[in-house]
């Protein structure tokens, strides 16, 4: 039987390893301050600018974007911001405790195409500037964030004995006599923590797909966009054309390797089981895991969940995110192959000491 893992940024996560976003926008303000020489700073995103020279950096490490924006807000010093997505980010950090910077892109530039729905066509040159700015204000996030998981994954972690024992688990699951699992990694992060796991998969036939490409790998670059072509207004978006519209979408970048192809080639088979380990499941990633999730092969998906707490974990919104990728037809289906919650078990267990963002 073919196994096939995904892999997210929850995985990185559980080896307490800081890739997410927030962990991102955190070292970012933090090299501001570092930079800040208490009366200008300017980089791709921000200006700042003060001119009470008797003010002092933060001394503490910024834990919270709050703790940024009140040394602002309490020193005058002023602060503007270069592109509206970036206003966006640090809002969603602030209210929603957590950043989802591709999805954040995606809901800019679809409050600029209905901008450009009302207004007449003289006006449509101006709001195409602000498309341009918003998409290079995403890829010099993009260089930044490939700067920050360069520093912050220069060695490996050590391997988790809970996911080692899932890992092995799953090479097994199923086999009757002789036969082997086919294991299929599909790593949607840009790091090799799974490579750490190999050992364990010597017995069976074990492949990695670095579906995003990989941090320091030439021929197989990272892709940073969105992935809902099915989202109502995509085809409304594609009709407007002009190219910087459809700039960050995965789909396009998917053709600048053949790992597409590699992951259609995987689903070749009578049959396949999915993993979900530390993947949101959201819909940025919805052109290929509506295509894995609604394919007659896929005989089940087992959610290894999130625990939040000890008595709360994310199954029951990570069944929420996956329904996304199901068209109504196939609801049926999806109630039958995806494992029931008391058959799932947490990724690692709630440690009420440690606290992952």
């Amino acid at each position: 039987m073919r196994k096939i893992i995904l892999i997210g940024n929850g995985f990185d996560l559980a080896h307490n390893m800081e890739t997410s976003y927030m962990h991102f926008l955190l070292w970012y303000l933090n090299k501001v301050n570092d930079s800040w020489n208490n009366s200008f700073y300017d980089d791709k995103f921000i200006t700042m600018k003060c001119n009470n020279v008797s003010i002092s950096k933060l001394t503490a490490k910024i834990e919270h974007v709050r703790d940024f924006l009140s040394y602002v807000d309490n020193n005058h010093i002023q602060l503007t911001f270069k592109c509206d997505l970036f206003i966006r980010i640090i809002k969603n950090a602030i209210y929603y405790k957590w950043v989802d910077i591709e999805r954040i892109y995606f809901e800019e530039l679809l409050r600029l195409y209905k901008i450009i729905e009302k207004v007449n066509f003289h006006e449509h040159n101006e709001i195409l500037k602000i498309v341009n700015n918003l998409n290079n204000c995403f890829e010099q996030l993009k260089l930044k964030f490939i700067e920050y998981l360069g520093e912050k994954t220069k060695e490996l972690p050590f391997p988790n004995e809970e996911i080692a024992q899932h890992l092995k688990n799953i090479t097994i699951d199923g086999v009757i006599g002789n036969e082997i699992n086919e294991v299929f990694v599909i790593n949607f992060n840009y790091t090799s923590t799974i490579d750490i796991y190999k050992e364990i998969f010597k017995e069976s036939k074990f492949k990695v797909l670095n579906i995003h490409g990989k941090l320091n790998e030439e021929g197989n670059p990272i892709i940073f966009g969105y992935g809902d072509e099915a989202d109502t207004y995509y085809q409304k978006i594609e009709a407007i054309n002009n190219n910087e519209f459809l700039k960050h979408f995965k789909s396009f970048y998917y053709l600048k390797t053949s790992n597409y192809r590699t992951f259609e080639r995987y689903l070749t088979c009578p049959g396949f089981d999915v993993y979900i380990m530390g993947h949101s499941c959201g819909i940025s990633d919805k052109v290929l895991l509506s295509t894995l999730f609604e394919d007659k092969r896929c005989h089940r998906i087992k959610i290894f969940y999130h625990q939040k707490s000890e008595t709360e974990n994310d199954y029951f919104e990570k069944t929420q995110e996956i329904s996304r990728h199901f068209k109504a037809e196939n609801k049926g289906r999806m109630r039958t192959i995806i494992v029931p919650e008391e058959k799932c078990v947490p990724l690692v267990s709630f440690k009420p000491e440690g606290k992952i963002i």
